[in-house]
């Protein structure tokens, strides 16, 4: 015996129990133009590679410091960091 498609939807078919047609959904106007929306917001001031660099840096040594970290990643963790000042001291050394 084969089972109809309704018959394999559980525990009901959505197309009986609600009518999505009859929701009403209120939605904010968008005022931008298309241009407008498209176009990335303004930030702050753009940050150099540096900058990136450290906050890296930073947030790697907030979870190397939470105590989460069995060993071996607590060795990865800080070959990455290595690698990471490393870089930083190269590319403030060219600027």
């Amino acid at each position: 015996m084969e089972l109809s498609h309704a018959d394999r939807r559980l525990p009901t078919d959505r197309r009986i129990t609600a009518d999505r047609r009859r929701v009403v959904t209120v939605v904010v106007q968008e005022r931008r133009s298309g241009a407008e929306r498209r176009a990335q917001p303004e930030r702050r001031a753009p940050e150099s590679a540096g900058e990136h660099i450290r906050n890296a840096l930073q947030l790697l040594t907030n979870v190397a410091e939470s105590g989460t970290l069995d060993e071996e990643s607590l060795r990865d963790l800080d070959a990455a960091m290595f690698r990471l000042r490393f870089a930083l001291d190269r590319l403030e050394a060219r600027g």
